[in-house]
């Protein structure tokens, strides 16, 4: 029986249960691909009874337009406090050996919970293929060269990731790559789903993808 990942979908829009958006169709196809049931819910409808209740195989952390903010003035559109996410910090909490992966503002969301800091960008960041150094290897990045490449889009950065994070991958835009020093979950800035925006020669996304997914079962 495939395994089931929990994607919370951290669009600001809300989005039935089940619906994928184009920005992040490539996940489903490439979890089914390794053996994976993708299941989506949108942040505001997560209920931490429902999946305490049967914990899922793992939980990914989708990126979003919104922004992490200590006060509304600092974004006053895209701006969003922490407590919106009252719920997921919630299941998180209540389901700590379940594998979760946070992509762009789900990289920021954990690095901020942790009690990180985060960072407005001079300019944002939208990119095809942006390369990124690691600090140390990971298996996550099997099969990738040292400096490989991905698509970044953001406006905001992880400033400092926490004290229970440790940094694996940053780039002149700062972390790019974090993974918890107890538990197994990990944030990535980068979009590896987005690899088909990519060159050829640099789709290093599906990889990275298809490393956690394994990592997996």
């Amino acid at each position: 029986m495939p395994r089931t990942i929990l994607f919370i979908d951290n669009w600001p829009e809300f989005h039935p249960r089940g619906f994928f958006q184009d920005r992040f169709h490539e996940i489903p196809v490439c979890a089914e691909a390794n053996g994976c049931a993708v299941t989506v819910v949108h942040h505001s409808a997560v209920d931490p009874e429902e999946w305490i209740a049967k914990p899922p195989g793992a939980i990914l952390l989708s990126g979003s337009r919104l922004n992490i903010v200590d006060e509304p003035s600092e974004d006053p559109i895209n701006g969003a406090p922490l407590v919106r996410f009252a719920a997921v910090t919630e299941l998180l909490a209540r389901l700590p050996s379940v594998p979760t992966l946070g992509i762009c503002f789900g990289h920021q969301y954990l690095a901020k919970a942790a009690g990180g800091t985060l960072a407005k960008m001079a300019t944002a960041r939208d990119e095809p293929d942006f390369e990124i150094a690691f600090a140390e290897r990971h298996p996550l990045l099997d099969g990738l060269p040292e400096r490989p490449r991905f698509v970044e889009s953001h406006g905001w950065r992880v400033e400092r990731p926490g004290a229970d994070f440790r940094t694996i991958a940053t780039s002149p835009d700062g972390v790019e790559m974090v993974v918890h020093r107890t538990l197994p979950r990990i944030g990535v800035q980068f979009h590896p789903e987005y690899y088909p925006r990519q060159s050829p020669e640099t789709r290093h996304g599906r990889r990275f993808l298809e490393n956690w997914l394994r990592s997996l079962t």
